[in-house]
């Protein structure tokens, strides 16, 4: 009894083969949810996929990512969300090409003389000092210069002597060192038996600009120059469009005392506000270019009277300093000579035991650091300086971006008024920033990537794997990728630019040929981006 008690219990618990299966509706509801699951998650992978293809990183991207609802700021070395949380990492991570992975198949071109690695002086340079240089025995030295249109030549008149310097060849031995003058103006080539003070060309006033406009280069050694043949001609037409005053600026290393030749702009800068001949002084860096030909008043019509230092927006988290203009006052002049004394460090001479001054090597951070000092004394911005715990990231041999990242940006976050992005510099005194959607943009810079997300990183996972250096393209920017032509492309698009700057880097391939030198090749290069470039150099 018991048994068959039993049996026929296991019989009733256990469910039958039958009663487990599921019914032909919940299979078919299971199909569709299997089927829903693949096609979202292949939709997500083809989305993610198209994403990563045509995104091209760079600096814009950090920038947005840094304006945005996020106050996302990443850099090599750590990210932070505004101001809840920040984590820095003890080493650079790594966010561009290894170190001598980009084959470089042409001669790279000199940008700049010598930088010492640690610049070091034991007096302030005054500006006052290198304008009365500029006399002799009280009269301004006569100092002119021309660039040949056809041909890569540079003459200069040094006070009574002509020189003329092949920028490519260099065979004559000039030394920027051995001249008498330091400040060249800008004149027509003489004819008609014109001496060259009688060359030049009449400098109006524009009143938007406050009254007569300089536009000047600088460069520390000829070297520097044998790139920039075309721009040196583009400069000069430019200027002379206009009715603009022309500067080439050819300071010798003796006048800088001990400090990076970086900072030659600012001493050229600073000694032109001083001398007041001027109303608008503006700074552009020798790889950089006029494109749109429109004149400065496109821009500084809308420019405050009370602001004095101006710079164009280039889509970068910072401000950058390959194109500066300044009013002629007394706190552009103030300004100039502070940023030339800013001292990174001090240390004790283990020889005379005085105190020795250790500056930047680059000008960006110690222009930043003197802005960042006075915003500190009076928009409230607690900017730390040398206090800051990564101060020794703002004295780099190249990109500053992690100097930016914690010792300014993540200052200016904390501004008790609020901090929504670059722009707002403009609510501080003295200092304007011309806005990024003005078309054409005032100043533009090849900042993105010309391969998306996705093919660096098939580069990358090749190279890692092989250690090819042909898993990467030759003769670019390890950062961008980009080779002149890429850059050029990059520059024209989305209503162009008024100057274009490419960086030294891209110099390797056509680039040099694709300056316009007068405003009928500026307009044929706006129809056509490559119409200038020698076709024969690839």
């Amino acid at each position: 009894m018991d048994a068959r008690h039993d049996g026929r219990e296991r019989r009733t618990m256990g469910a039958s083969p039958r009663a487990k299966r599921p019914s032909a509706r919940e299979l078919e509801r299971r199909r569709r949810t299997r089927t829903l699951a693949r096609w979202l998650a292949l939709a997500l992978l083809g989305i993610v996929t198209v994403l990563l293809k045509t995104t091209y990183p760079g600096d814009r991207t950090i920038r947005t990512a840094s304006e945005s609802w996020a106050r996302l700021m990443f850099s090599r070395r750590g990210f932070s969300f505004g101001r809840l949380y920040e984590r820095s990492y003890a080493r650079t991570v790594r966010i561009d090409a290894k170190e001598g992975s980009i084959e470089t198949t042409r001669r790279a071109h000199v940008v700049q003389g010598t930088i010492a690695n640690r610049p070091r002086w034991t007096k302030d340079l005054r500006l006052q000092d290198v304008v009365n240089e500029e006399k002799m025995e009280g009269r301004r030295k006569k100092c002119f210069f021309y660039v040949e249109y056809n041909e890569p030549v540079l003459v200069l008149y040094d006070d009574g002597e002509e020189l003329r310097h092949h920028l490519e060849l260099d065979t004559n031995g000039l030394d920027v060192g051995q001249f008498r003058c330091t400040f060249f103006k800008g004149v027509r080539k003489p004819s008609d038996g014109k001496t060259y003070d009688k060359a030049g060309w009449d400098i109006i006033d524009e009143p938007e600009s406050g009254g007569k406009v300089a536009m000047m280069s600088t460069a520390t050694t000829l070297g520097m120059l044998s790139a920039y043949h075309r721009t040196l001609v583009n400069h000069q037409a430019y200027a002379e469009h206009h009715g603009y005053g022309s500067i080439l600026a050819l300071v010798s290393p003796n006048k800088l005392e001990g400090r990076s030749a970086k900072f030659a702009k600012h001493l050229s800068m600073g000694t032109e506000v001083l001398r007041g001949e001027y109303a608008m002084v503006c700074h552009t860096d020798l790889d950089a270019w006029f494109a749109s030909w429109d004149p400065l008043s496109r821009y500084s019509k809308d420019w405050p009277e009370k602001k004095s230092l101006f710079f164009g927006d280039t889509g970068q988290v910072w401000l950058n300093s390959g194109l500066i203009c300044a009013r002629s006052n007394e706190w552009t002049v103030s300004l100039f000579e502070r940023t030339i004394n800013a001292v990174y460090q001090t240390e004790p001479d283990p020889e005379t035991g005085k105190i020795v001054n250790l500056g930047f090597k680059r000008d960006q951070p110690a222009l930043w650091h003197v802005l960042g000092l006075e915003w500190a004394n009076n928009e409230l911005v607690p900017y730390k300086g040398q206090s800051c715990s990564m101060w020794s990231e703002c004295n780099p041999d190249s990109n500053p971006i992690e100097c930016w990242h914690w010792c300014f940006w993540d200052a200016l976050q904390r501004t008790p008024s609020g901090w929504r992005g670059l722009h707002d510099v403009n609510k501080f005194a003295h200092v304007f920033l011309d806005p990024l959607n003005n078309k054409p943009q005032m100043h533009r810079m090849c900042l993105s990537s010309c391969y998306s997300v996705l093919s660096r990183a098939q580069m990358e996972i090749c190279s890692s794997l092989t250690g090819w250096s042909r898993c990467l393209p030759r003769d670019v920017d390890k950062m961008s990728l980009c080779n002149g032509e890429g850059c050029l492309k990059q520059l024209t698009s989305h209503g162009g630019a008024w100057l274009k700057h490419t960086g030294h880097q891209h110099w390797l391939d056509k680039l040099p040929t694709c300056i316009p030198r007068s405003m009928e090749e500026a307009q044929k290069e706006k129809r056509s981006t490559l119409s200038l470039c020698d076709k024969s150099r690839m």
